[in-house]
């Protein structure tokens, strides 16, 4: 198995960027306690480990995430799914506290927005000609590699290269974090882009990849 990368979050270190997909995201707020199963339970606790250190480097001011405005309606629609065809949730309160909850991590305040020292913590980024243009050079290089993603984990690894070439966000400072294993691997295959982590794998878990010392 190939080294972990591990995520450094120290004074003296550049920050952290993450750029995140739509189950990550959706499960950040949903209760574990509503899974139906042992599994999806467990998975969404590890999900929430990485929040939980994700949360924290953005309260010290050494992270952002990014994630890709089809993946924050898709993380929305992941939601609806479980309340209106699953069932997990037992209320439309329950529910509408979920989606709350993730829309305040979403959106800055206009107050906090027009602010000298504005403090922003996630960036959506939307699909422009440059993200969909990669997208085709992208499918390429998956098909190559017999990785086959949809089309919205293709724009998250478009997405990547526009922040690296745009952001000029550097490679080992860029955290992809996917909960799909075709568009892990395939990304783990292309070496111009950064390292993905599934938080669900034991490898990956968040005492494993975190140095962390922040106070």
């Amino acid at each position: 198995m190939a080294r972990v990368r591990k995520i450094h979050c120290e004074e003296d270190r550049p920050r952290n960027y993450y750029l995140v997909d739509a189950c990550f995201l959706a499960n950040k707020h949903l209760p574990a306690s509503l899974a139906p199963t042992v599994h999806e339970r467990e998975r969404i606790e590890a999900c929430q480990a990485w929040w939980k250190k994700i949360d924290r480097q953005l309260d010290a001011g050494f992270a952002r995430v990014f994630a890709p405005d089809v993946c924050i309606a898709e993380a929305f629609k992941v939601l609806a799914k479980k309340y209106y065809q699953e069932r997990w949730f037992k209320s439309p309160s329950s529910f509408g506290a979920v989606k709350r909850k993730l829309s305040n991590d979403i959106r800055t305040p206009t107050q906090s927005l027009k602010a000298m020292n504005r403090p922003v913590r996630f960036h959506d980024i939307s699909t422009n000609r440059d993200i969909i243009v990669a997208v085709d050079r992208f499918f390429e290089l998956f098909h190559r590699k017999k990785k086959h993603v949809q089309i919205v984990d293709l724009l998250v690894v478009a997405t990547a290269k526009y922040l690296m070439d745009f952001y000029d966000i550097p490679k080992a400072t860029l955290h992809i974090v996917t909960l799909d294993k075709a568009l892990r691997e395939g990304i783990a295959a292309v070496p111009e882009l950064p390292s993905a982590y599934d938080p669900t794998l034991r490898a990956h878990r968040a005492e494993v990849v975190f140095e962390y010392t922040l106070a």
